[in-house]
Parts: C-alpha cells; sequence; structure tokens
C-alpha cells in the first residue's frame, strides 16, 4: 500500500512538470531569481564582508507579483512586448520591496539586475519563433478567450452528445456533430432545422471528414469511443481504436487545424476498486480495459498542452437519466425499466460504491468547461459529479424502488445477488470537490429526479420494450465491429487527407 502511494506521489510530481507548461514557468522563474539572489549575496560579502540572507526573499516574492499582474494568467500568451514591459515591472517591484525589507539597495538592484536577462529573453525568443510560424500571438489569444467558429461535438448523436449539442445551441453557440450515427439518426433530428446546428455523418478515423469537421471550428468536445466494460471488452483491437487511435488522430488534426480549447470525456472508472474517498490526486487502479483506454487518452492528451492547445479532462460519474438516445445498459436506468417493466429489481453484489450524475448535469458541466476561462482549467483534471449522489449499488436500488413504488408500480422486490459473474468489481467513492470550487458545479437533478422522469416517459411509451439492442452499447457494439473488420468498409480509415481528397 505504502509502495502504491509513493509511486502514485511521484507520478503526479513528474505529471504536474510535464503537463502543465504554466507550472514550468513558475519554477524556471524560482531558479533563476534564487541563483540571482545567490549571485547578490555572494557579491555582497565580497565587496562588505556582510551575508544579507534576505535577498532569498527574491524569489518568492517574485512568484507572487508575476501571478497578481497575470504573467502566469492572461498575458502568459501575450506579445514580446507585453511581456517584456510586464516582467520589468515585476522585476522593479521585486528590487523595491526587498530593498524595504533588506535595506539593501546594491544587492536589490544587482539581483534585478542579473535576473531580467534569463527571465525576459527566453520568452521574446518563443514569440519570435511564433511569429515566424504565422501564428498571431494577439489574434491566438483573443481567439482563446472570446472563441469564434462552431464547436464540433464528436459524438453527438449519443447518450451524452446531445444534451450537450442541445444546450449549447440554448446558449447561442454554433454547432458541428461528427457521428457515425450507429446508432441512428433521430436522437439529432430535432436539431436539423436549427441553422446553427451542422451534421457530418461519419467515422473519426475517416481523415476527410475529419479534416472537414475540424475546419474553422473553435473548440472541440471529444465524446465518441466505445463506453463501458462490457463493449470494450468484446473486442481488444476495436477498442484500442476506437478510444485511444481516434483520440490521438482527433487530437493531431485539432491541433493542425488551429483548434485552441479541447475538452475530453474520461471517466471515473480509472480509479478502478479503493476502500479510500479519491479525487484527482489518486493512484489509478483500473480494472477493466476502458478504463485502461481513457487513462492512456489522458496521457495523450495532456502531453500535448501548450499555451496554444488547452486541454481540460473530465472524469464523468455514472450516468443516469432520460436522452434523446436512450441507453439501459446504465445501472440507474436499468433499475428504472426493470421496475416499471419486469416488477422486480435484480442486484448483483450491492455493496459496491459508486458515484452518480445526471446527464443534463453532465451537458452543463461541459458547457461549464467550456465557457471558463481556458487559463483557469487549462491541463485540469475533473471528477464530474456531487458527493452527495456517492451511495452503494444496494443504496440505488432502494431509491429506485421507493420511487417507483409512488404511484407507478404497487410493488418492487428488490432481489440481490450476493456474487456471480455479474457483478462489477469496481468499488469508488469519489470527491468532487475540485469541481465545485473551480467551477462552481453541483448537480441539479437527484436519482429520484432522474427515476421519476425515466417512469413517465415509460409511461408515455417513449421506449418501448427495453432490452433492444439499440439501447445497449454492447449489442451495437458488436455490430459495429464486426464492420470494423470488413476491409470494404474500412478503407478510407486512416488514409492521408490527400489520397481521400482526390477520390
Amino acid at each position: 500500500m505504502m509502495q502504491r502511494k509513493r509511486k502514485s506521489l511521484v507520478s503526479m510530481a513528474r505529471g504536474l512538470l510535464l503537463r502543465n507548461s504554466n507550472l514550468s514557468r513558475a519554477l524556471f522563474d524560482f531558479v533563476v531569481l534564487s541563483l540571482a539572489a545567490s549571485v547578490a549575496i555572494l557579491f555582497g560579502y565580497i565587496y562588505t564582508g556582510v551575508t544579507n540572507l534576505g535577498l532569498l526573499l527574491a524569489p518568492c516574492l517574485g512568484l507572487l507579483v508575476n501571478y497578481i499582474i497575470g504573467i502566469y494568467g492572461q498575458f502568459r500568451i501575450a506579445s514580446g512586448v507585453v511581456k517584456t514591459t510586464l516582467l520589468t515591472l515585476s522585476l522593479a517591484l521585486v528590487g523595491s520591496a526587498l530593498v524595504f525589507l533588506t535595506h539593501d539597495v546594491p544587492g536589490a538592484v544587482l539581483c534585478c539586475v542579473v535576473s531580467w536577462g534569463p527571465l525576459v529573453l527566453p520568452r521574446l525568443f518563443l514569440n519570435l519563433n511564433r511569429r515566424a510560424s504565422g501564428k498571431p500571438i494577439s489574434h491566438t489569444l483573443s481567439r482563446v478567450i472570446k472563441g469564434g467558429g462552431p464547436v464540433l461535438v464528436v459524438g453527438g448523436g449519443g447518450y451524452i452528445g446531445t444534451h450537450v449539442v442541445s444546450q449549447l445551441l440554448e446558449e447561442g453557440y454554433g454547432v458541428r456533430v461528427l457521428d457515425s450515427l450507429f446508432y441512428g439518426r433521430d436522437s439529432l433530428s430535432g436539431f436539423l432545422n436549427n441553422p446553427k446546428f451542422e451534421l457530418i455523418e461519419g467515422d473519426v478515423a475517416d481523415i476527410s471528414k475529419l479534416v472537414k469537421a475540424t475546419e474553422g471550428a473553435y473548440a472541440v468536445i471529444h465524446l465518441a469511443g466505445l463506453v463501458g466494460d462490457p463493449a470494450c471488452a468484446l473486442d481488444e483491437n476495436f477498442t484500442l481504436h476506437s478510444n485511444i487511435i481516434i483520440t490521438r488522430m482527433l487530437k493531431e488534426v485539432a491541433i493542425s487545424a488551429g483548434i485552441q480549447r479541447f475538452i475530453f470525456a474520461s471517466s471515473c472508472s480509472v480509479y478502478g476498486a479503493s476502500d479510500e474517498i479519491v479525487d484527482e490526486t489518486s493512484g489509478l487502479n483500473p480494472v477493466s480495459l476502458y478504463a485502461k483506454t481513457k487513462i492512456e487518452s489522458e496521457r495523450e492528451l495532456l502531453a500535448s498542452v501548450s499555451d496554444e492547445f488547452f486541454v481540460t479532462i473530465l472524469r464523468f460519474a455514472t450516468v443516469f437519466g432520460h436522452s434523446r438516445r436512450p441507453r439501459f445498459d446504465l445501472v440507474g436506468n436499468l433499475f428504472t425499466a426493470q421496475a416499471f417493466n419486469d416488477r422486480r429489481i435484480t442486484v448483483f453484489g450491492g455493496d459496491q460504491w459508486r458515484p452518480f450524475i445526471h446527464v443534463a448535469d453532465i451537458a452543463r458541466a461541459i458547457v461549464m468547461t467550456l465557457k471558463a476561462d481556458p487559463f483557469k482549467v487549462q491541463a485540469q483534471v475533473l471528477n464530474v459529479g456531487d458527493d452527495k449522489l456517492n451511495m452503494t449499488i444496494s443504496d440505488l436500488a432502494e431509491k429506485v424502488k421507493s420511487v417507483a413504488e409512488k404511484g407507478v408500480v404497487k410493488e418492487t422486490p428488490v432481489s440481490i445477488i450476493s456474487s456471480g459473474s455479474g457483478q462489477d468489481r469496481r468499488n469508488y467513492n469519489t470527491s468532487f470537490s475540485k469541481i465545485k470550487r473551480l467551477l462552481g458545479f453541483t448537480a441539479k437533478y437527484s436519482i429520484e429526479d432522474g427515476v421519476l422522469e425515466m417512469l413517465n416517459e415509460f409511461k408515455k411509451g417513449s421506449y418501448a420494450n427495453y432490452k433492444e439492442p439499440k439501447f445497449s452499447n454492447l449489442e451495437v457494439t458488436k455490430q459495429t465491429s464486426e464492420s470494423f473488420k470488413d476491409p470494404k468498409n474500412s478503407e478510407n480509415l486512416y488514409r492521408p487527407y490527400s489520397v481521400t481528397s482526390i477520390s
């Protein structure tokens, strides 16, 4: 256990340094100011015989002033002139503070003069490189903050995607959906007449469709891929293609297209099995191929973070609730369907802890992330859920039973099977304090709200037979994986754009 915790801490520290370019800047500035202060102290001792250790306050003061005036925030990708001005101002303030605290004018001046070149010149050099690449800094900054072009929702026809599309349109965004439509077009039919909505039907691995979809887009919300442990366990090669290779392709094309915002749908399944409350800094313990592919995709994206590519990872809790593309392979929705149709809820195990979140709340968290200051959510990993919706599977079954028996179903017994092949080994109680603190996100919908919503849809006849293959990711994946193996259906996948364009 202790070894696992040590590995987790080492991994976290390494990841912060490698993935967060802003933290690397701060560390660089700290080292430069520390060395400059040491030089000033050494010269003071040589020429006056006095060792003024108060000058060692310089690095802490420097980071504080840089943070306050926005060098690590809104001005981190500003022009070279702006950065030079701000850093010079910062050093002047640091020097003034050192004089006030240490009464050592020569030492304070020397510290600031020595550190000016190493702090300013590398930033100027990087800005010149960006200008040489043809990407104006001011334009990049403006577009990152203000937006422009449609939001590309990859997988926008799915269970979560349709809610995201709806909420984005309500917020006034232009929305473009790239989706293979394995589940049909009905889920998107209500958007087709909206002038701000555009649908591109196709596989993300079809380069011609992908390039067309990313052209002129402001942001990418990546919801595509295989979802759920059973579906991902069917065919490992198809899962790796759908969840890792696709993410890599989408990332590379998005960067090439100049898209600055990228939001990735991950899962709290990455925590696997844990007896402790887990948060974004906890060690990952995947127990399925699905979770492993999510972890690999997270790493792929976070390794590509830059000042012109803002990535946010959202780890979703277990989703429930009604959608234009319904699913009944989700435990909350399945229990509701069983209560209404079978008059009995079957629970495998039941003592496993799981976090839950309504699908509309998931979509709201995505939109809140998109609307947030990009510097605030850059390279952040956020669990999406609410602490009050952490519960065991048995507790969930009892909540569904209680709602169902209030005027909908007279009696709904709960049948608990202690073990067996149907038992899900995942067990984790998740903290959602970070997303609440960072974005102010809390769930609007309770389990009871979602269950009642779905029971009403059942009464209206919206779902027909909940056991139909179209309501299960597993069953649809069986069909699509066969298509993936067919050379005729996959001949355009991974091809260079120039080839598909000519053909």
